[in-house]
C-alpha cells in the first residue's frame, strides 16, 4: 500500500523540483543574453489559432476568455482522457463519478443525474455532445482544446450557459503521414499503442485512419479480491475523408466507433459508523476507511458480486462548406451516440447488501445551417439554423437484500424504464460593425425551442425478477420510492438570448466589454422515485454575464496575456443532490452569483525557454438557497444563502516552463514541467466538510528527446510527481437513514512514470 504521508520523499521531490527550476531560470537568464545579439524574430511565440466564434481567428483577437490546450501539448503529456486534459487549467474540472462526468467552470456546472444536460456543452468538430458520459468517448488525435469560459449562446446554442469545450480533431496531411505512438506505465500495468496513417488519396481526396488500444490494470488495490482497479481496455478507430473538388467548395466526413470495458471500481469507504465497521469486520477484517489507493469489496453473492462498465460509442459527422463569392455557407450534420452497460457496487463495501445494474443508450441526430460572410468588411456577420433530435433510454435494476446484514426488511428489485425524447431548432444571427478601424460592435441573437416528451415506469419486484411486485416495506418504511407509471408527459421551452460585446484594439491590445445571456434547458428528473410531477420537472436555468478584459501581445511577439474581469448571475440553478437513503433530488436553487478574475500569460525568454502562467480567483456562491439540503445530522433542509458552489476554489493557478535545445550529435530535447496549485472546494452538493478536498499542489513534467531526422521522438512523463492524494468526487453511501454517518470517495491517481516512444516511418 502507498503511503500517503511521504513527508520525506516529497520534500526530497520538491527540492529538486525548485532546483531544477532555478537552473531553467539561470539558463533562462544566460540564453536570453546570447539571444539578445541573435537576428530578432528567433524568439516568438507561435500563433494561436481557435475557433471560438465559429470562424478561424487569432486567440489575441476574440472578445473572450479562452483557455487552450495543443495537441502537441497533449502528446507530450501523454494524456489519456479529456478529465486529464483540463486538469491543469484553472477554473475547469471535468470529474468522474458513479453516474457521469461532472464539467465545471468557473464553479458552474450540473450535478448528478442522467436527466441533466450539462451547463458546460462539450462539441467535437462542430457536433454537440450534451450527455455527462459524452466526455468519456474516444479521446485521440485531437488538434486542440479551447475552453470558451462564460455562457456562449448564440453559435453554440442552449446548455452553455455555464461555457463550452470546443474540441477540434486532426484532419488529413497533404503529405503521407505513417507513424505509430507507444505508451508504457509500468507500475500500473498501462499500455496504449496508437497508429496513423494521413495523406492523398487522389488529387481531390485525402484520407486519414486512426487506431488505437488502452489497457491498464488500474491504480487501486483491492485487498478484499486481491485485485487491481479499475482495468480497462478501450479500442477505438476513426476515419476521416476530405474531398476538394474545386477551390469553392470541400467537404469533410468522419465515422467513429469505440469499445470499451471496465472492471472494478473506484470508490471506497473512507468514513463508516460503528454499525457499518460491525457489519464488514466479519467479512473483511482488514477494511480500511481512509482516503487512500486501497478499496475492498464488491460482496460475493450473486447479483452483488459485479462492477463492470461496457461502453460502446458511435460518431459521425458530414461538414460540407461551399465559397460563395463573398459568403460561406457550412453544413454540419452530426451523430453521436452510445450504448452503456454498466453494475456498480451501490454500498461500496464488500457487503452483498445493495448493487445496481443500468443499462443507457442515447443518440443524436443534429444539423446545422450556416451562412457568413467575408471578414474585414465594415459589416460582418454570420447566421443559421439548427435543428436536432435526442433519444435518452435507461434501464435500472437496484437489488437490495438485507439478510447479510441482519436487519428485518427482505429482499427486493427496484426497477425503472426512462424513455426521453428532445426535439430542438433555434436560430442565430451574430454581426460585427467596424465602426472604426480599431473600434468594433458585436451583436448576436438566438431563438431557441426545445420540446421534450417522457414516460416512465418505477415499480418493485422479488430479487431477480422483473415481475411487478408490491413491497410496502421497503416502499414505507425504508422510503425507497414509490410505484408510478408516467407516460407522455410533455415539456416545451421556449428562449431567446442575446450577447452584445464591444470591442477596441488601437495597437497590439485588445480591449473588450460584454453582456451575454445564457440558458439551460429544464426537464425531467430520471433519479425520481416518487413519480410527483411536481418534483419530476426542472426549470430553465439562465444567467445573465458581464465580463471585460484585455488580450495583448508584446516584446516583438515573445510576450502574450489575457485578462479577464467576470459576473455572472444565474437564476433557477439546477442542482441535484443525493438525499442520502437511495435517490439524487433534481431542483432549482434560487440564485447563484460567480464572479472573480482571470490571468493567462506566456512569455519566450528566448528561443529555448518558454514561461507561462494562469491563475483564477474565483468568488462563485449560492445568492439565494434557503431550503437547500444539509450535510448529514444537520437537518432536512439548510439554508445555503451564501455558501460556496462546488467545484469553485477561490484560486486556482499554474506555472509552467518549457526549455528546448539540440544536443551535439543532432538530436534535441525538450524539458517540461507544469505546476497546479488549487486552493479547497467542495465536491458534494450539499457542501459536506467532510467530503470537501482541500488545498493541494500537483507537479508534471516530461523530457522528450527527438532524432534528428524528426522520425523517432522517446519522452519520460511523470505525474502527480509529488504524489498528492486528492479527491474529486465524494458523497453519502445509499440507507444513511439506518446505517449512520457513512461516505465513500473517489481517490485520483498517484504518482505515475510512464515513457513514450513515436516512430514516423
Amino acid at each position: 500500500m502507498r503511503n500517503i504521508n511521504q513527508n520525506g520523499l516529497r520534500s526530497r521531490l520538491l527540492t529538486a523540483t525548485a532546483v531544477a527550476i532555478i537552473e531553467l531560470c539561470v539558463a533562462g537568464t544566460i540564453h536570453a543574453e546570447e539571444a539578445s545579439s541573435k537576428p530578432s524574430g528567433k524568439a516568438v511565440l507561435e500563433e494561436i489559432v481557435v475557433t471560438a466564434r465559429k470562424r478561424e481567428e487569432n486567440l489575441l483577437d476574440v472578445p473572450v476568455s479562452v483557455s487552450v490546450a495543443t495537441g502537441a501539448s497533449l502528446e507530450r503529456q501523454g494524456i489519456q482522457q479529456l478529465s486529464d486534459a483540463v486538469q491543469m487549467m484553472p477554473a475547469v474540472s471535468v470529474t468522474p463519478t458513479p453516474v457521469g462526468d461532472l464539467l465545471f467552470v468557473r464553479g458552474l456546472g450540473s450535478g448528478e443525474n442522467q436527466g441533466f444536460e450539462m451547463s458546460v456543452g462539450t462539441f467535437i468538430d462542430g457536433v454537440y455532445f450534451g450527455r455527462g458520459r459524452s466526455s468519456r468517448h474516444a479521446f485521440l488525435d485531437v488538434d486542440r482544446i479551447e475552453v470558451l469560459k462564460g455562457p456562449q449562446p448564440i453559435l453554440f446554442g442552449k446548455n452553455t450557459d455555464a461555457g463550452a469545450l470546443n474540441i477540434t480533431t486532426r484532419k488529413p496531411t497533404n503529405s503521407v503521414e505513417r507513424s505509430i505512438d507507444e505508451y508504457v506505465e509500468p507500475e500500473f500495468g498501462t499500455y496504449r499503442t496508437t497508429a496513423i496513417l494521413s495523406g492523398p488519396l487522389s488529387d481531390t481526396l485525402k484520407g486519414r485512419v486512426v487506431l488505437r488500444n488502452y489497457v491498464t490494470d488500474g491504480y487501486m488495490q483491492n485487498n478484499f479480491t486481491g485485485k487491481k482497479e479499475p482495468g480497462r481496455q478501450d479500442m477505438v478507430g476513426r476515419v476521416v475523408l476530405v474531398w476538394e473538388p474545386s477551390s469553392n467548395f470541400d467537404a469533410t466526413l468522419k465515422a467513429e466507433y469505440g469499445d470499451a470495458e471496465v472492471k472494478g471500481g473506484r470508490a471506497q469507504i473512507t468514513l463508516a459508523s460503528a454499525k457499518l465497521q460491525g457489519l464488514i469486520l466479519p467479512v473483511d477484517p482488514k477494511a480500511e476507511y481512509i482516503l487512500n489507493d486501497t478499496k475492498s469489496g464488491p460482496g460475493t453473492a450473486p447479483l452483488f458480486n459485479k462492477e463492470f462498465e461496457k461502453n460502446k460509442t458511435y460518431n459521425g459527422m458530414l461538414t460540407a462548406v461551399w465559397k460563395l463569392g463573398a459568403h460561406k455557407l457550412t453544413s454540419v450534420t452530426g451523430y453521436a451516440g452510445y450504448k452503456v452497460d454498466y453494475a456498480f457496487d451501490s454500498d461500496f463495501t464488500p457487503l452483498s447488501f445493495i448493487a445496481q445494474r443500468w443499462d443507457q443508450r442515447w443518440y443524436s441526430w443534429s444539423q446545422e445551417l450556416r451562412i457568413a460572410s467575408d471578414t474585414k468588411q465594415r459589416l460582418e456577420y454570420q447566421a443559421g439554423v439548427y435543428w436536432s433530435f435526442e433519444n435518452l433510454k435507461s434501464f435500472k435494476v437496484a437489488s437490495f437484500d438485507f439478510g447479510q446484514v441482519k436487519l428485518p426488511f427482505g429482499t427486493a428489485n427496484r426497477v425503472q424504464n426512462y424513455n426521453q425524447d428532445t426535439k430542438n431548432w433555434s436560430a442565430f444571427a451574430e454581426a460585427t460593425f467596424n465602426a472604426t478601424e480599431h473600434l468594433a460592435l458585436v451583436a448576436g441573437y438566438r431563438h431557441t425551442d426545445d420540446k421534450k416528451s417522457l414516460d416512465k415506469e418505477f415499480y418493485f419486484a422479488d430479487l431477480g425478477s422483473l415481475v411487478p411486485k408490491a413491497n410496502p416495506v421497503l416502499q414505507n418504511v425504508l422510503g425507497l420510492g414509490i410505484p408510478h407509471k408516467l407516460v407522455g408527459i410533455g415539456r416545451n421551452t421556449s428562449n431567446d438570448s442575446i450577447a452584445l460585446t464591444v470591442r477596441y484594439k488601437p495597437n497590439k491590445i485588445m480591449y473588450y466589454a460584454s453582456y451575454t445571456q445564457g440558458f439551460k434547458a429544464g426537464g425531467f428528473d430520471e433519479g425520481d422515485t416518487k413519480g410527483r410531477l411536481s418534483t419530476i420537472i426542472f426549470q430553465d436555468e439562465k444567467a445573465g454575464s458581464y465580463e471585460a478584459g484585455l488580450k495583448s501581445e508584446g516584446l516583438g511577439g515573445r510576450l502574450r496575456t489575457q485578462t479577464s474581469i467576470f459576473y455572472s448571475k444565474y437564476d433557477n440553478l439546477q442542482v441535484s443532490i443525493f438525499d442520502g437513503v437511495s435517490a439524487l433530488i433534481v431542483g432549482n436553487a434560487a440564485a447563484a452569483i460567480s464572479k472573480g478574475v482571470e490571468f493567462q500569460s506566456e512569455y519566450a525568454a528566448s528561443d529555448r525557454l518558454t514561461f507561462g502562467a494562469s491563475a483564477t480567483f474565483l468568488d462563485s456562491k449560492y445568492d439565494a438557497y434557503k431550503a437547500g439540503p444539509c450535510a448529514f445530522g444537520k437537518g432536512v433542509t439548510c439554508s445555503l444563502t451564501g455558501k460556496s458552489l462546488p467545484y469553485a476554489p477561490k484560486f486556482s493557478g499554474s506555472l509552467n516552463a518549457r526549455w528546448e535545445d539540440q544536443l551535439a550529435n543532432g538530436w534535441n530535447y525538450s524539458i517540461d514541467g507544469v505546476v497546479f496549485n488549487s486552493a479547497k472546494f467542495f465536491t458534494a452538493g450539499d457542501l459536506d466538510p467532510f467530503v470537501a478536498q482541500g488545498a493541494f499542489t500537483k507537479l508534471d513534467a516530461s523530457i522528450t528527446l527527438t532524432s534528428p531526422s524528426n522520425d523517432l521522438t522517446l519522452s519520460l512523463i511523470g505525474k502527480n510527481l509529488t504524489d498528492e492524494t486528492t479527491s474529486h468526487f465524494g458523497d453519502d453511501i445509499p440507507l444513511s437513514n439506518i446505517l449512520g454517518n457513512n461516505y465513500e470517495q473517489y481517490v485520483d491517481p498517484p504518482r505515475t512514470i510512464a515513457v513514450q516512444a513515436r516512430y514516423r516511418f
